[in-house]
């Protein structure tokens, strides 16, 4: 099949951006290389196309193009990865991933979880915060300690050890310290001490399963038991897949990331991250519609490693699914809208 490869431009990456998401060019250019690798190793013609301005032209000047693979994680601003998805989506194209509405959402974690809640599912207290001067809903200054991040980024941009906050003075300080490094909404939420896993979900034809379960923990330099910058940055991040745990956890974390994929209208292939609180309940974290595909990395690729799949043929999967699926589906005429 022919393949259109979406990417995000890596190149010269200004030193703003290497300070908030340090090292995302050398994985945006990794992963491009590998995900190339192993649809070519699959017989897949494969077209890198860059999301730029003359992303749309280039696209539809392939001549019959089978699937669109989006792996756009936008080095500037996080909230970038929906606009593509929805220029995207108006081709009429089948494309690897959710649709616009799913993008969207996942990327406003005060929203996803509004809808996760109202599923039923477990989510932490939280609020969302546009302004340093807004006031803390008094509910949750009962529930310290607490912990601050971006609304909408990624790879722990924005938080560092300080993001964990135990009193009213330390939430002021830090909600300062994030509101000059990213652009608001800022989530305060409760804080859950437990230990951290994330799990991956591919739906192949209708088929929906959760892949085997990473635990997330952190090397002693991390000083936090929680994903830092500098945590990225450094390597100080462990991942063990499959995670060490029961079978009663196993299938309860399994099952709320299926319910969670389901609950945003998920496609073809995501990551949810869970935390348990201090009795060993999970809650839903975030759930990722486009999680990493690093070869070796990425605990994404790990897990389906640990479930059976090699690299070459996770790639395999999400293409050959995008494709009969849209097939399947009654589409738009291509490039008409």
């Amino acid at each position: 099949m022919k393949v259109a490869l979406v990417y995000a431009e890596y190149q010269n990456m200004t030193e703003e951006i290497s300070k908030v998401n340090p090292s995302a060019d050398i994985t945006m250019k990794n992963m491009l290389m590998s995900i190339t690798e192993a649809l070519e190793s699959n017989n897949h013609e494969v077209f890198p196309i860059a999301a730029n301005i003359d992303m749309m032209r280039n696209i539809m000047e392939i001549e019959d193009l089978d699937v669109i693979f989006i792996h756009y994680d936008p080095l500037e601003n996080l909230k970038l990865q929906g606009n593509v998805f929805a220029s995207i989506e108006l081709l009429g194209i089948p494309f690897v991933g959710s649709g616009m509405l799913a993008q969207a959402i996942s990327l406003s974690k005060k929203t996803s979880s509004m809808i996760l809640q109202s599923q039923g599912l477990p989510v932490v207290k939280s609020q969302a915060l546009y302004t340093r001067n807004e006031e803390i809903n008094k509910e949750l200054l009962k529930s310290f300690p607490l912990f601050v991040k971006p609304e909408a980024e990624a790879v722990s941009v924005g938080i560092n050890r300080d993001s964990y906050v135990e009193d009213e003075k330390s939430l002021k300080n830090t909600l300062n310290r994030i509101f000059d490094e990213v652009n608001p909404p800022i989530i305060v939420e409760e804080f859950l001490p437990g230990r951290e896993f994330t799990v991956g979900i591919l739906d192949n034809m209708g088929d929906i399963r959760a892949l085997e379960i990473t635990e997330m923990t952190f090397k002693e330099e991390n000083k936090a038991n929680f994903r830092t910058k500098d945590a990225v940055k450094n390597k100080w991040t462990i991942r063990t897949t499959p995670a060490n745990i029961d079978k009663n956890l196993e299938k309860e974390i399994k099952d709320l990331a299926i319910k969670s994929f389901n609950a945003l209208n998920c496609e073809t292939y995501a990551r949810v991250d869970i935390r348990l609180n201090k009795e060993g309940h999970p809650y839903i974290m975030e759930v990722n519609t486009m999680p990493g595909l690093s070869k070796g990395l990425s605990p994404y690729v790990l897990e389906a490693e640990a479930s059976g799949m090699s690299y070459d043929k996770l790639m395999d999967i999400l293409v050959k699914s995008t494709y009969d699926k849209g097939v399947a589906m009654k589409k738009l005429g291509r490039g008409k809208f």
